[in-house]
């Protein structure tokens, strides 16, 4: 994409968004150096995430989130954070932040991608991804942990999602992880790792609703404190369907 700056270092490449940054440093992408160099600089920098962790820090007076791209299921147990190369505009991390700027570009509520870092090694790379931090903003699960959330905004949710349907936005994971709410209760998703804009609409879409609900069953079945029952979702689809 015409937006996007591409490096090259040796087997290192850096692609930056241009929109945010003139330059974008590889050193970034490294956590030591962040906190070594006092870009780390509060409590709440280092952010459980998915399958990981993130790291959050500040460049250019705007608040950034680095995520290490990692496997999951079985192959993490073997390979956990490589991937086969076969070239860049194929890899995860490009693929990822492409998407992210076509939807946000279209105006939907996902993060703005920033920079990613993919490092090559043999027939393998592994990468990172840098994303525009949601300001206030906390992961469904980790707030259903605490308080429930009204029908209101389960409908929201829902509507919000049926947004994504709507521009052929296939999540690859839709889960209670991937879904964060701001302090005004306004609806983003995350993690767009191995989604695809689709061609048409199609099952596709319901299977991302039927993975969210397993995932939220599972939260809730796993702890009695995870506030969420079955009429929850039957809000989220009642938005879902407006």
């Amino acid at each position: 994409m015409n937006d996007i700056v591409v490096n090259y270092e040796g087997d290192d490449i850096v692609a930056y968004n241009k929109l945010l940054f003139e330059t974008f440093p590889q050193t970034l992408f490294d956590p030591e150096y962040l906190l070594s160099n006092s870009f780390l600089n509060s409590n709440d920098t280092k952010l459980q995430y998915g399958r990981g962790c993130v790291y959050r820090f500040e460049y250019k007076n705007i608040d950034l989130v680095l995520r290490h791209y990692h496997r999951g299921g079985v192959p993490a147990k073997f390979i956990e954070d490589k991937y086969l190369w076969t070239s860049l505009d194929k890899s995860r991390a490009m693929l990822e932040m492409e998407m992210l700027l076509k939807m946000h570009k279209a105006g939907l509520p996902v993060p703005n991608p920033a920079a990613v870092h993919i490092q090559k090694s043999g027939l393998t790379y592994h990468a990172d991804i840098i994303t525009v931090l949601i300001p206030n903003a906390r992961t469904l699960s980790s707030m259903l942990m605490e308080d429930s959330i009204s029908d209101e905004d389960w409908q929201r949710l829902g509507q919000v999602i049926k947004k994504f349907h709507q521009h052929n936005c296939n999540h690859a994971d839709l889960n209670a992880h991937n879904i964060m709410l701001d302090q005004k209760k306004d609806v983003y998703l995350i993690d767009f790792d191995r989604s695809e804009i689709k061609a048409s609409s199609g099952k596709w879409q319901m299977k991302n609703l039927e993975r969210l609900k397993r995932s939220l069953v599972k939260l809730a079945s796993a702890d009695k404190k995870f506030n969420y029952n079955a009429t929850d979702f039957s809000s989220l689809m009642q938005g879902y369907a407006k």
